[in-house]
């Protein structure tokens, strides 16, 4: 049987879609922080189990096979009020996804993600160039009203905008990004398997490979940049086990550990 381009494209694109899902799944059971229990029920079996499983009950894995985070280095590195636009972002993209996933034709489908990826990007192109152009005097304005001007540039950043597909609302809140990356996380596997089916009922041409590696291209973005910061901290955390097998000889300089390997390849 000859191969065709339709056949190379679809078998690239189910290959992709098959990436996306397994890491995405990672990096979820990754980032899952234990469930927190009650004073009288912390027996030390069930604290045992609960040191285990992440929050909703999902079950933590560790990174890459190598490591389990501890629960506060993950809080500090994504801290939610340094993150706090990121954690909004992800937010609006993943709230936008909810009913663009009830759209039942294959092609309507793959088009409305491709309008929404075009809405996310432009919006949040808007979003930091209104964040460059505020004055010094601006600011100095922020500041003296109580001490808001963090909030307040930030709740500038996402004004109601008049897209078809995303939904630029967010509550009025700080939101925990650990909680709003695990949701992320589950609508976009689902969002990528629905991907998956709607190949079986399309026709696998040169424009429909383009869109859906145009999708495909913004959500890559996000798995780089989270396992850029999980390989920082793998890092680190490593580091400081090295240290505790010799502390005496890896405090001299000459022996600092060189943890500039490369980062992982999952995302490319």
């Amino acid at each position: 049987m000859a191969t065709t381009p339709g056949n190379v494209w679809e078998y690239s694109i189910r290959e992709l879609i098959t990436k996306r899902i397994v890491t995405f799944r990672h990096l979820r059971n990754a980032l899952a922080v234990p469930l927190e229990l009650p004073a009288d029920n912390s027996t030390n079996k069930a604290a045992e189990a609960a040191s285990s499983v992440g929050n909703r009950g999902l079950r933590r894995r560790a990174y890459f096979n190598a490591l389990m985070f501890d629960p506060e280095d993950l809080r500090g590195m994504f801290n939610s009020i340094r993150l706090r636009k990121r954690t909004r972002a992800y937010f609006m993209l993943g709230a936008s996804l909810g009913p663009i996933l009830a759209i039942s034709n294959p092609a309507d489908y793959i088009k409305a993600l491709g309008i929404l990826i075009n809405e996310y990007d432009t919006f949040m192109a808007e979003s930091g160039s209104k964040t460059k152009k505020v004055s010094s005097a601006e600011a100095s304005k922020q500041k003296s009203k109580g001490g808001e001007e963090h909030g307040s540039s930030v709740s500038g950043n996402y004004e109601q905008g008049n897209f078809s597909y995303l939904d630029t609302h967010t509550p009025p809140f700080d939101l925990d990004f650990l909680q709003v990356f695990d949701t992320f996380c589950q609508i976009t596997v689902i969002m990528y398997s629905k991907l998956a089916d709607s190949l079986l009922s399309i026709a696998m041409t040169q424009s429909a490979f383009d869109s859906i590696a145009k999708i495909d291209s913004r959500f890559k973005r996000v798995i780089g940049t989270v396992t850029k910061e999980l390989d920082e901290l793998m890092k680190n955390a490593i580091t400081k086990e090295l240290r505790l097998i010799d502390p005496l000889d890896l405090a001299s300089p000459e022996n600092e550990i060189n943890t500039d390997w490369e980062t992982s390849s999952i995302y490319k």
